[in-house]
């Protein structure tokens, strides 16, 4: 499984600084519900919501993957945020620069794909100093073709 067979420069978003982790998340989850299509946004902000407030995605290496199974997908469904000045959950933590949130069917034929896509971003994601670079490129395309590289990277090895 490639991240970049469900990631595109044109699910790639360059945000602010945010005010809160749930802002984000909302605002993440929005963008995604209506790029995938979705007629109730709503849930699925609240599924990430509730995903996030029974156990933390924000990693030690700088990102989040924030995720969710509902049953308002067919099939998994991405968006990366990209926050170059970074965002902290809180004052004794590192900042978060990349979140990659994504929903998945609920069907458990479809559990596996879920399963395998967490292990594969943080496959990618590992390096605190990839992260780094990702994050200060503040282009979508650019930020694609780097994780286009590190993917053939670590397929390689």
């Amino acid at each position: 499984m490639m991240l970049c067979h469900y990631l595109t420069p044109h699910n790639i978003v360059v945000l602010p600084k945010p005010a809160s982790k749930d802002e984000l998340l909302k605002d993440l989850a929005a963008k995604l519900a209506n790029l995938a299509g979705v007629r109730n946004p709503s849930h699925m902000v609240q599924s990430i919501l509730d995903r996030e407030h029974e156990g933390s995605t924000f990693l030690p290496t700088g990102i989040a993957i924030p995720h969710a199974r509902v049953p308002d997908v067919a099939e998994i469904s991405v968006i990366m945020g990209v926050v170059p000045e970074g965002f902290k959950e809180s004052e004794d933590v590192d900042p978060t620069y990349i979140f990659l949130l994504f929903f998945s069917p609920v069907k458990e034929k479809e559990f596996g794909k879920h399963l395998k896509l967490l292990a594969r971003i943080s496959a990618v994601f590992r390096d605190p100093n990839f992260v780094k670079e990702v994050a200060s490129s503040n282009n979508p395309d650019k930020v694609f073709s780097l994780i286009q590289q590190k993917e053939r990277e670590t397929v390689e090895e």
